[in-house]
């Protein structure tokens, strides 16, 4: 018999990655990827997320080897997954708030369409495949553009009332502190986030700290990529270190409190600041202990995700395979 395959798509607030996935195995057959460039508005957001998809499944070339039975997309921002509609999304244009997306895909590919949170179908990623296949109770959370998270307990997501749980980036780390891209004050994705690591690292170069950023970092660029993050960091640039090691400090806090609220066995760690970068993990892992309570703080994993960047296209997969 022919093996199904599905198509994921992860959509952040800095690209939109699209796989097709042997839904056996796990494996990503194809990839296509594009900027998702936000300041470009809705039809453009609609239109490259229908190109990336083509591009995926065209370059998958399956040939009568199989086929792809659904979509499963995540979206970085709360999901209305009755309706196919984006809630809220501080990393995505504003005008894409409720629009019909699942429609809009299953109206291009006449395949039925799933839709998810990113960090929910990475954590499907991992929970299937990757680093919490053997734990029924994790939490996972990434770090890119914004921070986000989703709650695994007794095997299955936790969502909540609302169906929104999980969103860590947006708990408060300092009352009062620093403005979010939501709107709100002191949110740890306003300190541990690549966005906030950009705002502060152009905010001291302008001060005139010297920097490597100075011959990596393209002036008009409004987000410093995590490959420019990682050279430096390679490069032992002690601005660059230490504005990772603070991101880290506080995304330390955040972890430690979360084990603190909902005690899981395991934190998987990922996103694009974590894969690049050495030191954000690292100080997270070390500071998360200090912060828990000692009960939940000593029996708390913390790991880096095992799929990579790949977490969230296999868990869309995942997600499209099981639930379309």
């Amino acid at each position: 018999m022919a093996a199904e395959y599905a198509l994921g798509i992860d959509v952040g607030g800095t690209k939109i990655y699209a796989g097709v996935v042997n839904l056996t195995t796990g494996k990503v057959v194809a990839t296509a990827r594009k900027r998702t460039h936000p300041e470009r508005g809705a039809d453009f957001f609609a239109e490259r997320l229908q190109v990336v998809a083509a591009a995926a499944l065209d370059n998958a070339k399956l040939n009568g080897n199989g086929k792809v039975a659904a979509i499963g997309i995540g979206l970085a921002g709360q999901v209305d997954r009755a309706r196919g509609l984006l809630l809220g999304a501080p990393n995505l244009a504003s005008d894409v708030v409720d629009m019909p997306i699942r429609d809009l895909l299953a109206g291009r590919f006449h395949l039925p369409v799933v839709l998810g949170n990113d960090v929910e179908i990475g954590a499907y990623g991992e929970q299937h495949y990757g680093a919490a296949r053997d734990s029924q109770s994790f939490v996972c959370v990434f770090v890119g553009t914004g921070v986000g998270g989703a709650i695994v307990s007794d095997g299955a997501l936790w969502r909540g009332a609302t169906g929104t749980a999980g969103e860590i980036g947006h708990t408060v780390v300092q009352y009062g502190g620093r403005l979010c891209g939501c709107g709100g004050r002191g949110h740890l994705e306003a300190y541990a986030s690549r966005t906030a690591i950009t705002r502060v690292l152009l905010a001291e170069l302008a001060r005139g700290r010297t920097s490597k950023l100075s011959e990596l970092h393209k002036p008009d660029e409004l987000i410093i990529r995590s490959k420019v993050l990682a050279r430096c960091e390679e490069a032992g640039d002690e601005l660059v270190l230490d504005i990772l090691t603070e991101a880290g400090d506080y995304l330390g806090a955040g972890l430690g409190s979360l084990a603190t609220l909902v005690n899981p066995q395991r934190i998987v760690v990922g996103g694009g600041v974590i894969e690049a970068t050495r030191t954000v993990f690292a100080r997270a892992k070390l500071r998360a202990p200090e912060v828990a309570l000692p009960t939940p703080g000593r029996a708390l994993e913390i790991v880096r995700t095992a799929l990579g960047d790949d977490s969230g296209i296999i868990g869309a997969a995942w997600m499209a395979g099981h639930q379309a």
